[in-house]
């Protein structure tokens, strides 16, 4: 008998359902598997690009180590020629961070048998530089300068300083080509990636097609933009780290040069100018070196940590142990656009407080200030000097740093004041909290 067209068309229905769930299943543990190899190879990917950065770290340290010692060749030769005992802070300095720049190296290289035994080499070579540098100023110390340059044209500390440059090339040289090899790698593991996401993507339109073909694909597209949004998240912070790394060291490379040419210079105007444009790179040098250390917070700038840190740097370079620094400087995040302003302006009132409100002959007080003030920040900084000129106004100074000051209050949209206070000199600079 034949079979009611209403039932067969029902079975046909059942049938169809049936072999779509049976389908669904199937893009269920498709997916699942897909996912799975996603996240390993996303997972390859990363260990890959963190050897990349890891080599890279190793480079940089072996540079520091060259660039320290470097410090410490012309800060000898500054004593030798001078004998201003600020040169011997600065052996010490650049002698500390040799050290420790080569201890990172040596860590960072310590499944590297070829490097760790350049490394010891170079260590020792570091030593005896560094002991001919300790001859030299212990002679020119005791008041014997020619002995110091005796010393000096012996030749042993250039030659120890070309053998360091020797094994510093040869450490680069050998990271350099591991940093190429795991670059290679780290590209053929990304092309997989790339692959691996275009045929996700081909199984997934294939499988949903065949599933339901009612269902909307924009949703495929949506997890498609999503993921690709992700690894351009991933790829700008990577980018901006590495640009504000850059901007750092070539800030550090000209503040070289500027130091130089300030150690040159033969007219006290000419190096106090120097030395302010010295002090300014700095300034905005360690604004891209915070940037850098912040890791995944890209576009915010630790205000208060900076305000904090640079205030100390320039109390300690005054080489004064009576200088008594007050920070009162709360840990507010501010728009990457106003973290080079906000620094200037305060490198130029720390140092306009150093240099015009510490007495020889009085114990000075300096104190930072940052913080909310209603709607607005306020930053001040204050001194316990012989205050201001009667009339005083930062308009009508002919001061660079003071015009420099009101030229940048108003690129934050804020304004700049001139505290009342019972003695030395107060100044503030308030801008609202966000100038988007």
């Amino acid at each position: 008998m034949a079979r009611d067209p209403v039932e067969l068309s029902g079975a046909d229905r059942q049938g169809a359902r049936e072999r779509a769930f049976r389908l669904l299943a199937g893009t269920v543990a498709a997916l699942f598997l897909a996912f799975a190899s996603l996240g390993g190879v996303f997972l390859w990917y990363d260990n890959a690009a963190n050897w990349v950065s890891h080599t890279h770290q190793v480079r940089s340290g072996i540079s520091n180590v060259l660039q320290a010692l470097a410090d410490a060749e012309s800060a000898q030769r500054g004593y030798v020629l001078t004998g201003d005992r600020i040169f011997v802070d600065q052996v010490a300095r650049a002698r500390a961070k040799a050290k420790d720049e080569l201890d990172t190296v040596a860590r960072l290289t310590a499944d590297n048998p070829e490097q760790q035994t350049r490394l010891d080499t170079l260590r020792a070579q570091m030593g005896i530089r560094l002991t001919i540098i300790d001859q030299t100023m212990a002679a020119r110390a005791a008041g014997a300068p020619v002995a110091a340059i005796r010393i000096i044209r012996e030749g042993r500390g250039i030659a120890a300083m070309n053998e360091i440059r020797r094994l510093v090339a040869g450490l680069d040289a050998a990271e350099a080509s591991l940093e190429s090899q795991r670059a290679d790698r780290a590209a053929t593991i990304r092309v997989m990636v790339l692959i691996s996401l275009v045929a996700f993507a081909a199984l997934l339109a294939l499988l949903f097609v065949k599933a339901m073909r009612d269902i909307n694909l924009d949703r495929e597209v949506e997890s498609d933009t999503a993921e690709r949004l992700r690894a351009l998240l991933a790829d700008r912070t990577l980018l901006l780290d590495e640009v504000n790394h850059r901007v750092k060291n070539s800030l550090q490379q000209i503040a070289s040069v500027v130091r130089l040419q300030s150690r040159a210079a033969a007219h006290p105007e000419a190096k106090d100018a120097l030395d302010k444009t010295l002090s300014r790179i700095m300034a905005v040098g360690r604004v891209h070196e915070q940037l850098y250390k912040a890791g995944s917070q890209v576009g915010q700038f630790d205000a208060g940590a900076y305000a904090q840190a640079l205030a100390h740097e320039l109390v300690e370079s005054m080489g004064r142990d009576d200088i008594e620094l007050v920070t009162q400087v709360q840990p507010i995040s501010l728009d990457v656009r106003q973290a080079a302003p906000l620094a200037l302006i305060l490198n130029e009132l720390i140092t306009n407080a150093l240099k015009y409100g510490c007495p020889a002959d009085e114990a000075p007080r300096i104190q930072v200030t940052f913080g909310p003030d209603g709607d607005d920040y306020r930053l001040s900084v204050s001194d316990n000097g012989n205050g201001l000129p009667k009339g005083f106004t930062p308009k009508k100074t002919k001061s660079l740093g003071m015009r420099a000051i009101d030229a940048l209050t108003r690129q934050l949209g804020g304004r700049f004041e001139i505290e009342d206070v019972d003695r030395g000199a107060s100044f503030a600079v308030v801008f609202p909290r966000s100038t988007v």
